[in-house]
C-alpha cells in the first residue's frame, strides 16, 4: 500500500490557505496602500489577516506532528513502559494495537464485536486481503491523530508484537505496525526489551509459549531476534534500566519520541489500567528477583545458540 502521505495532504491544504491569505493581503495593500486608517475600536483588516496567517502556520505544524509507536514482545515489561508513557502530559495511548492480529479469531465462531469494524469486516468476508484491513486502520489513525492534534494531544500506539512474532508455526509475512503507520504519517518509535531468560520464564508461567512451535527457549530467542531485525535502527531501551532509574530512562524515551516529559509519572502511572498487565503489578517501580534456580537456568540455556547471540547483541550477561 503506497500513496500520498498524511503529512503531504496536510501540507498541501496548509499551503493553499497560506497562498490565499497572502493573495488577499497583497490585494488589500494595493487598494488601501498607505491611506488605510482604521476606525476607532476596529482592528486593521490587514493585521487580522496577518494574525490568521500566523495561526494557520501554527495549525499546520501541529497537524504534521508524528505518531508515536512503542514495540516490545510480551512479558518484557511493556505494560509498565506503556503506563509510564500514558502518565506523561497530553498523551492518548492506544494499548496493544495490531489490526492484523489473528489471536482472537476462532474458526466457525463469530465474535460479538459491535464497535470493532475490522473484526466485523473479517467475519463478513474471511477472504478479504490484509491490504484492505491495513487501509481501514490507517484511515482511522490518520483521522484520530489530526483530531487530537487540534486539542494539543499526541497519539502513542503500543504495539501487540506478540500477535506477529509469537503466534503459530511460522512468523507471519506481513507489515509491522510501524510500517502501517508510516504509510500515513511520520513516525517516532522506540523498542523496549528485557533479558530473554526472564521474559521467557514469565511466558511459561502464563502458558503463552504454547502459542508458537516448537515452544522451546531456543525458538523463542530466534523469534526475539527476528522481531529486533524488523525494527533495526530504532532506539532500544532495556526494562532493567527502567527499574534501576525510572526518571532518566523515561526522560530518554520522551526525548526519542519527542514527547513532553514530567517527573509526575512516578506518582501517576499506577492509576492507569491496561490490558496485557501479566506480570507482578504494583504502585512502585522496582526490581523483581528470579524464581528459578541457577541449575534450572543453566539447563534451559546450555544448548541454545540463538540465546547466546541474542544476549550478546542486547548486552545481557550469558548464564
Amino acid at each position: 500500500m503506497r500513496g500520498r502521505k498524511s503529512g503531504q495532504r496536510v501540507s498541501d491544504s496548509h499551503m493553499e490557505g497560506v497562498r490565499s491569505i497572502e493573495k488577499t493581503l497583497s490585494v488589500l495593500a494595493s487598494v488601501v496602500g498607505e491611506r488605510r486608517t482604521p476606525s476607532p475600536g476596529v482592528s486593521d483588516p490587514a493585521v487580522l489577516l496577518e494574525t490568521c496567517l500566523a495561526r494557520l502556520e501554527e495549525d499546520g505544524a501541529a497537524l504534521s506532528r508524528p505518531i508515536r509507536t512503542i514495540h516490545h514482545l510480551s512479558c518484557t515489561g511493556g505494560t509498565l513502559f506503556a503506563k509510564c508513557i500514558a502518565a506523561m502530559p497530553n498523551i492518548l495511548l492506544l494499548n496493544e494495537v495490531d489490526p492484523l492480529s489473528t489471536l482472537l479469531l476462532q474458526e466457525g465462531k463469530p465474535a460479538f464485536a459491535p464497535t470493532d469494524m475490522i473484526s466485523l469486516v473479517r467475519q463478513g468476508d474471511p477472504e478479504l486481503t490484509s491490504d484492505v484491513l491495513v487501509r481501514m486502520f490507517a484511515k482511522d489513525i490518520e483521522f484520530l491523530a489530526h483530531d487530537q492534534a487540534r486539542i494539543g494531544r499526541d497519539i502513542v500506539l503500543r504495539d501487540h508484537s506478540h500477535s506477529h512474532f509469537l503466534i503459530g508455526a511460522t512468523i507471519a509475512e506481513r507489515p509491522t505496525l510501524r510500517e502501517m503507520v508510516a504509510d500515513v504519517s511520520a513516525v517516532n518509535s522506540v523498542v523496549t526489551v528485557r533479558d530473554p531468560i526472564d521474559s521467557y520464564l514469565s511466558m511459561v508461567a502464563n502458558g503463552w509459549q504454547l502459542q508458537f512451535s516448537p515452544s522451546t527457549f531456543d525458538e523463542y530467542c530466534r523469534r526475539y531476534q527476528a522481531f529486533l531485525d524488523r525494527y533495526e535502527g530504532i532506539d532500544i531501551i532495556r526494562y532493567e534500566d527502567l527499574v534501576d532509574d525510572p526518571k532518566s530512562t523515561m526522560h530518554r524515551i520522551c526525548t526519542i519520541l519527542d514527547l513532553t516529559y514530567s517527573d509526575d509519572f512516578v506518582d501517576l502511572f499506577s492509576a492507569f489500567t491496561l490490558s496485557g498487565d501479566s506480570g507482578r503489578s504494583g504502585s512502585a517501580i522496582g526490581k523483581r528477583s528470579r524464581r528459578e534456580s541457577a541449575a534450572q537456568l543453566a539447563d534451559m540455556t546450555r544448548n541454545s545458540n540463538n540465546y547466546t547471540k541474542l544476549a550478546q547483541s542486547l548486552g545481557y550477561a550469558i548464564v
